[in-house]
Protein backbone atom coordinates (compact mmCIF):
# COMPACT_ATOMS: atom_id res chain seq x y z
CA UNK A 1 0.00 0.00 0.00
CA UNK A 2 1.21 3.07 -1.08
CA UNK A 3 1.16 6.30 0.68
CA UNK A 4 2.31 9.33 -0.67
CA UNK A 5 6.54 9.28 -0.53
CA UNK A 6 5.81 5.81 1.95
CA UNK A 7 4.92 2.54 1.28
CA UNK A 8 2.98 0.58 3.71
CA UNK A 9 3.94 -3.30 3.47
CA UNK A 10 3.39 -5.21 7.25
CA UNK A 11 3.81 -8.96 6.72
CA UNK A 12 0.57 -11.19 7.34
CA UNK A 13 1.85 -12.44 10.91
CA UNK A 14 2.12 -8.72 12.22
CA UNK A 15 -1.49 -7.97 10.70
CA UNK A 16 -3.06 -11.10 12.03
CA UNK A 17 -1.36 -10.44 15.64
CA UNK A 18 -2.34 -6.77 15.77
CA UNK A 19 -5.78 -8.07 15.13
CA UNK A 20 -5.67 -10.34 17.59
CA UNK A 21 -4.37 -8.06 19.63
CA UNK A 22 -6.77 -5.17 19.29
CA UNK A 23 -9.91 -7.44 19.95
CA UNK A 24 -8.56 -8.83 23.28
CA UNK A 25 -7.59 -4.80 24.03
CA UNK A 26 -10.89 -3.69 22.76
CA UNK A 27 -12.57 -6.47 24.47
CA UNK A 28 -11.35 -5.76 28.20
CA UNK A 29 -12.19 -2.32 27.89
CA UNK A 30 -15.66 -3.11 26.80
CA UNK A 31 -16.28 -4.94 29.51
CA UNK A 32 -14.66 -2.37 32.13
CA UNK A 33 -17.63 -0.25 30.68
CA UNK A 34 -20.42 -2.81 31.17
CA UNK A 35 -18.68 -2.88 34.72
CA UNK A 36 -18.88 0.54 35.31
CA UNK A 37 -22.58 0.90 34.16
CA UNK A 38 -22.98 -2.00 36.41
CA UNK A 39 -21.56 -0.34 39.56
CA UNK A 40 -23.71 2.55 38.58
CA UNK A 41 -26.82 1.26 39.27
CA UNK A 42 -25.27 -0.47 42.28
CA UNK A 43 -24.34 2.75 43.75
CA UNK A 44 -27.75 4.49 42.78
CA UNK A 45 -29.85 1.38 44.38
CA UNK A 46 -27.69 1.93 47.41
CA UNK A 47 -28.58 5.34 47.74
CA UNK A 48 -31.97 4.88 47.22
CA UNK A 49 -31.83 2.15 50.18
CA UNK A 50 -29.77 4.45 52.18
CA UNK A 51 -32.46 7.32 51.50
CA UNK A 52 -35.66 5.18 51.76
CA UNK A 53 -35.45 5.68 55.80
CA UNK A 54 -35.24 2.54 58.53
CA UNK A 55 -37.97 -0.53 58.43
CA UNK A 56 -38.27 -3.03 61.19
CA UNK A 57 -36.69 -6.33 60.50
CA UNK A 58 -39.30 -9.29 60.38
CA UNK A 59 -37.88 -12.44 58.74
CA UNK A 60 -39.57 -14.98 58.82
CA UNK A 61 -38.57 -19.03 58.90
CA UNK A 62 -38.38 -21.81 56.99
CA UNK A 63 -38.13 -24.86 59.50
CA UNK A 64 -37.35 -27.15 56.51
CA UNK A 65 -33.67 -25.45 55.50
CA UNK A 66 -32.63 -24.04 58.41
CA UNK A 67 -32.51 -20.46 57.04
CA UNK A 68 -34.95 -17.87 56.71
CA UNK A 69 -36.24 -16.06 53.76
CA UNK A 70 -34.90 -13.04 53.18
CA UNK A 71 -36.07 -11.50 49.79
CA UNK A 72 -37.68 -8.47 51.39
CA UNK A 73 -34.38 -7.12 53.24
CA UNK A 74 -32.49 -4.62 50.38
CA UNK A 75 -29.07 -4.17 50.55
CA UNK A 76 -27.62 -1.25 51.92
CA UNK A 77 -30.88 -0.28 53.70
CA UNK A 78 -31.29 0.67 57.18
CA UNK A 79 -33.43 -2.05 59.57
CA UNK A 80 -34.09 -2.19 63.15
CA UNK A 81 -34.57 -5.82 64.59
CA UNK A 82 -35.36 -6.32 68.55
CA UNK A 83 -34.51 -9.20 70.27
CA UNK A 84 -31.58 -10.53 72.67
CA UNK A 85 -28.16 -10.60 72.11
CA UNK A 86 -25.80 -14.25 72.60
CA UNK A 87 -22.77 -13.01 73.50
CA UNK A 88 -22.00 -16.28 74.55
CA UNK A 89 -22.09 -17.77 70.87
CA UNK A 90 -20.08 -15.34 68.96
CA UNK A 91 -17.87 -15.60 65.44
CA UNK A 92 -14.89 -13.81 65.05
CA UNK A 93 -14.16 -13.25 61.38
CA UNK A 94 -10.49 -14.33 60.91
CA UNK A 95 -7.92 -12.06 59.26
CA UNK A 96 -9.53 -8.41 58.66
CA UNK A 97 -6.81 -5.66 58.30
CA UNK A 98 -7.05 -1.90 59.43
CA UNK A 99 -4.31 -0.40 58.23
CA UNK A 100 -1.03 -2.37 59.48
CA UNK A 101 -3.10 -4.08 62.15
CA UNK A 102 -4.58 -7.39 62.22
CA UNK A 103 -7.75 -8.38 64.08
CA UNK A 104 -11.37 -9.57 63.87
CA UNK A 105 -14.70 -8.87 62.76
CA UNK A 106 -17.20 -9.67 65.70
CA UNK A 107 -20.64 -11.07 64.47
CA UNK A 108 -22.51 -11.54 67.49
CA UNK A 109 -26.35 -13.82 67.13
CA UNK A 110 -29.30 -11.43 67.79
CA UNK A 111 -32.13 -13.56 68.61
CA UNK A 112 -35.37 -12.76 67.73
CA UNK A 113 -38.67 -12.99 69.41
CA UNK A 114 -39.85 -15.98 67.05
CA UNK A 115 -36.43 -17.74 67.57
CA UNK A 116 -34.10 -16.42 64.38
CA UNK A 117 -31.17 -14.91 64.64
CA UNK A 118 -29.72 -12.12 62.64
CA UNK A 119 -25.71 -12.00 62.65
CA UNK A 120 -25.30 -8.59 63.58
CA UNK A 121 -21.65 -6.95 62.79
CA UNK A 122 -20.42 -5.19 65.59
CA UNK A 123 -17.31 -3.95 64.20
CA UNK A 124 -13.57 -4.64 64.63
CA UNK A 125 -11.18 -5.49 67.35
CA UNK A 126 -7.83 -6.07 67.12
CA UNK A 127 -5.99 -9.30 67.25
CA UNK A 128 -4.06 -9.92 70.60
CA UNK A 129 -0.64 -10.70 70.31
CA UNK A 130 0.74 -14.01 70.34
CA UNK A 131 -0.07 -16.22 73.34
CA UNK A 132 -2.41 -13.96 74.93
CA UNK A 133 -6.44 -15.76 74.16
CA UNK A 134 -8.79 -15.11 72.16
CA UNK A 135 -10.99 -12.24 72.69
CA UNK A 136 -14.71 -12.30 73.73
CA UNK A 137 -16.39 -9.29 73.50
CA UNK A 138 -19.03 -8.68 75.98
CA UNK A 139 -22.60 -7.64 74.80
CA UNK A 140 -25.55 -6.79 76.29
CA UNK A 141 -28.13 -9.91 77.35
CA UNK A 142 -30.95 -7.70 78.28
CA UNK A 143 -33.62 -7.21 75.51
CA UNK A 144 -32.36 -4.40 72.95
CA UNK A 145 -33.17 -2.81 69.77
CA UNK A 146 -30.18 -2.73 67.34
CA UNK A 147 -30.17 -0.31 64.15
CA UNK A 148 -27.91 -1.10 61.28
CA UNK A 149 -27.52 -1.50 57.48
CA UNK A 150 -28.05 -4.83 55.39
CA UNK A 151 -25.70 -6.30 53.47
CA UNK A 152 -24.63 -10.10 52.58
CA UNK A 153 -21.93 -12.06 53.96
CA UNK A 154 -18.80 -10.92 53.13
CA UNK A 155 -17.09 -12.90 51.02
CA UNK A 156 -12.94 -13.65 50.00
CA UNK A 157 -11.09 -12.34 46.70
CA UNK A 158 -10.56 -15.76 46.29
CA UNK A 159 -12.10 -18.92 47.59
CA UNK A 160 -10.40 -22.03 47.97
CA UNK A 161 -13.16 -24.09 48.98
CA UNK A 162 -12.99 -26.39 51.98
CA UNK A 163 -15.12 -27.56 54.47
CA UNK A 164 -16.50 -25.35 58.22
CA UNK A 165 -16.21 -27.53 61.07
CA UNK A 166 -19.54 -27.40 62.60
CA UNK A 167 -18.45 -29.75 65.45
CA UNK A 168 -19.44 -28.35 69.32
CA UNK A 169 -16.13 -26.33 70.10
CA UNK A 170 -15.65 -23.49 72.50
CA UNK A 171 -17.16 -20.18 71.77
CA UNK A 172 -16.03 -17.83 70.57
CA UNK A 173 -15.25 -19.66 66.76
CA UNK A 174 -12.79 -17.72 64.62
CA UNK A 175 -13.89 -18.86 61.18
CA UNK A 176 -12.75 -17.81 58.04
CA UNK A 177 -15.29 -15.96 55.70
CA UNK A 178 -18.19 -18.03 56.29
CA UNK A 179 -21.02 -18.15 54.11
CA UNK A 180 -24.72 -18.50 55.20
CA UNK A 181 -24.40 -22.32 55.53
CA UNK A 182 -21.51 -22.34 57.28
CA UNK A 183 -22.67 -20.13 59.91
CA UNK A 184 -26.25 -21.93 60.74
CA UNK A 185 -24.66 -24.88 61.17
CA UNK A 186 -22.92 -23.14 64.36
CA UNK A 187 -26.01 -23.07 65.65
CA UNK A 188 -28.47 -25.32 64.18
CA UNK A 189 -31.40 -22.98 64.02
CA UNK A 190 -32.45 -20.39 61.20
CA UNK A 191 -30.47 -18.08 60.66
CA UNK A 192 -31.17 -15.02 58.37
CA UNK A 193 -28.87 -14.92 54.98
CA UNK A 194 -26.53 -11.66 55.96
CA UNK A 195 -25.56 -9.35 58.22
CA UNK A 196 -27.11 -5.91 60.05
CA UNK A 197 -24.21 -3.57 60.29
CA UNK A 198 -24.43 -2.79 63.83
CA UNK A 199 -24.98 1.69 63.33
CA UNK A 200 -21.68 3.64 63.76
CA UNK A 201 -23.28 5.70 65.95
CA UNK A 202 -24.81 2.27 68.41
CA UNK A 203 -23.58 1.86 71.55
CA UNK A 204 -22.15 -1.72 72.14
CA UNK A 205 -19.94 -1.85 68.91
CA UNK A 206 -16.16 -1.33 67.90
CA UNK A 207 -14.24 -0.50 65.59
CA UNK A 208 -17.08 0.71 62.31
CA UNK A 209 -16.31 2.15 58.79
CA UNK A 210 -19.43 1.53 57.14
CA UNK A 211 -19.53 4.87 55.51
CA UNK A 212 -16.60 4.04 52.93
CA UNK A 213 -18.29 3.67 49.62
CA UNK A 214 -15.22 0.77 48.19
CA UNK A 215 -17.07 -1.44 51.16
CA UNK A 216 -19.73 -1.60 49.71
CA UNK A 217 -19.43 -1.42 45.42
CA UNK A 218 -15.63 -2.48 45.36
CA UNK A 219 -13.96 -0.64 42.79
CA UNK A 220 -15.88 2.74 41.46
CA UNK A 221 -17.25 3.01 38.69
CA UNK A 222 -14.61 5.69 37.59
CA UNK A 223 -11.93 3.38 38.21
CA UNK A 224 -13.55 0.97 35.54
CA UNK A 225 -13.45 3.89 33.35
CA UNK A 226 -10.18 4.51 33.84
CA UNK A 227 -9.17 0.97 32.95
CA UNK A 228 -11.50 0.64 29.92
CA UNK A 229 -9.82 3.62 28.86
CA UNK A 230 -6.16 2.19 29.18
CA UNK A 231 -6.89 -1.14 27.33
CA UNK A 232 -8.37 1.11 24.72
CA UNK A 233 -5.44 3.34 24.69
CA UNK A 234 -3.38 0.07 24.53
CA UNK A 235 -5.02 -0.86 21.14
CA UNK A 236 -4.29 2.01 19.33
CA UNK A 237 -0.36 2.31 20.62
CA UNK A 238 -0.29 -1.25 19.15
CA UNK A 239 -1.88 -0.21 15.47
CA UNK A 240 0.51 2.98 16.15
CA UNK A 241 3.59 0.39 16.30
CA UNK A 242 2.28 -1.87 13.56
CA UNK A 243 1.65 1.21 11.24
CA UNK A 244 5.84 2.60 12.26
CA UNK A 245 7.44 -0.62 12.31
CA UNK A 246 6.41 -1.22 8.68
CA UNK A 247 6.03 1.97 6.94
CA UNK A 248 8.98 2.64 4.97
CA UNK A 249 10.60 5.65 2.11
CA UNK A 250 9.95 4.24 -1.35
Amino acid sequence: MNLGRYRFSPPWWGVLLFCVGAAIFCALGVWQVERAHYKEGLVAARQAARQAGRAPMQPQGAPAEGNARVADLVYGREYVATGRYEPGRQILLADQLRGARTGYRVWTPLRLDNGIRVMVDRGWIEKPAAGEPLPDPPAPTTPVQVTGFWRSFVQPALQWGGTVDCTDRDWPRVLSYPDAAAVRCQYGAPVVDGLLLLDPQAPDGFVREWEDDRYTVGLRPFGHYAYASQWFLMAVVAGIILVVVNLRRR
